[in-house]
Parts: C-alpha cells; sequence; structure tokens
C-alpha cells in the first residue's frame, strides 16, 4: 500500500534525524483509516499508539463554554500533561485511559521512553498541541465513501448520529483550526474497498 510505504519512508528518515523522540499525529475524517493505519505503523515502527478516544473529557468538566469550542469535548490538556509533554522530554509516561461510556478512567498504563510514538484521532490536532508533533498526517476520504464505510462499521441504528452530530462537529474542527493545511501530508482514501 503506497500510503503506508511512503509514511514510513517519511518517519524512518525523520527518526534518524531527530534529536529527541519524534511524536506524529494521525488526524483526519472518521471512517478514513486513522485507527488501522497507526495499527500498522505502530507495529512497522514498534511504537506505542495513542487514541484520542482515551482523551475525552469528563462529563463534569463538559460546560456549555467548553463544548462551543472545536474539539471541546477532548481533554487536551491531559492528553499534553500524560502523554505529549513527557514523551518530549524523553521521560517515562504514565496515564489512565478515559472510558466515556463509564465516565471513569481506567487502569494505569505505563509507557517507557521511546524514540517514536504516535497519535491517531480527530481532534489530535488541535492549534494548541502542534508543537509536540514532528509530522502530521491529515486522511480524508469522499463523502460517499464515508457514508458507506461507516453503515459497515457503525451498522444502520447509529449511522444517523454520525451524520447529525459527529461529522458536522468534525467538519467546524477542521476548518475552524486549518487542520488540513497545517498538516504535513494530506492522503485521499476514497479508493480502498474499505478503511486502508
Amino acid at each position: 500500500m503506497y500510503i503506508l510505504e511512503d509514511i514510513l519512508d517519511t518517519l524512518f528518515a525523520r527518526m534518524q534525524d531527530a534529536p529527541a523522540p519524534l511524536i506524529t499525529a494521525v488526524d483526519g475524517r472518521c471512517a478514513a483509516g486513522k485507527t488501522t493505519l497507526t495499527a500498522r505503523l505502530g507495529e512497522a515502527l514498534g511504537a506505542p499508539v495513542f487514541h484520542m478516544d482515551d482523551f475525552y473529557l469528563p462529563f463534569a468538566r463538559r460546560t456549555p463554554q467548553r463544548l462551543a469550542l472545536p474539539g471541546g469535548h477532548m481533554d487536551s490538556e491531559r492528553l499534553e500533561a500524560e502523554i505529549l509533554r513527557p514523551a518530549a522530554e524523553g521521560k517515562e509516561i504514565i496515564y489512565r485511559p478515559y472510558d466515556a461510556h463509564a465516565d471513569s478512567r481506567g487502569a494505569e498504563t505505563v509507557i517507557a521512553p521511546q524514540k517514536i510514538y504516535i497519535v491517531e484521532g480527530t481532534y489530535c490536532l488541535l492549534p494548541a498541541l502542534d508543537g509536540y508533533y514532528g509530522y502530521k498526517i491529515f486522511l480524508t476520504l469522499d463523502e460517499q465513501t464515508q457514508r458507506a464505510r461507516l453503515l459497515e462499521r457503525e451498522g444502520e441504528e447509529k449511522l444517523p448520529m454520525f451524520l447529525s452530530r459527529w461529522i458536522p462537529a468534525e467538519e467546524k474542527y477542521f476548518s475552524a483550526c486549518s487542520v488540513r493545511q497545517r498538516a504535513d501530508a494530506a492522503f485521499d482514501t476514497s479508493q480502498f474497498s474499505s478503511a486502508l
């Protein structure tokens, strides 16, 4: 797959030149293949992968003012404090993934310092986090392919929620934060029969 190969070539080159750990971000539209791509990158590089789904904002902090911000429902402060800052400083990472369904955090995970880390998921490229990333990727796809993949992945029952709530919120974030324009590379995955 040319996308995977292109990204791996770039990351290997950047790892050789980087004086500090390389933190890579993979942002983009839902069903574009972010999770699949990062799983393959993580396996090929021996890199830990962190998922934005583990960094939703706890319900107690979801004020109307906060939720009005693009990506305001994400706990970007905790992502920075527990993952990005320690990774950038070459320190051990200690964090507990957040479970939005239970509104609680899971068991503690400890990761020793690495040469490369990957953060995946929509909202990982919020401007406040930009300075931590040495390579930023944006994945996109056309509307028809996105809908077909979501229907296959989520089923007819959950599809309306994506169409009416999650996709509009993502598009607001992409536009307000110029996410695609700030990425180092963008790839359209529409050509693939499934998400990568």
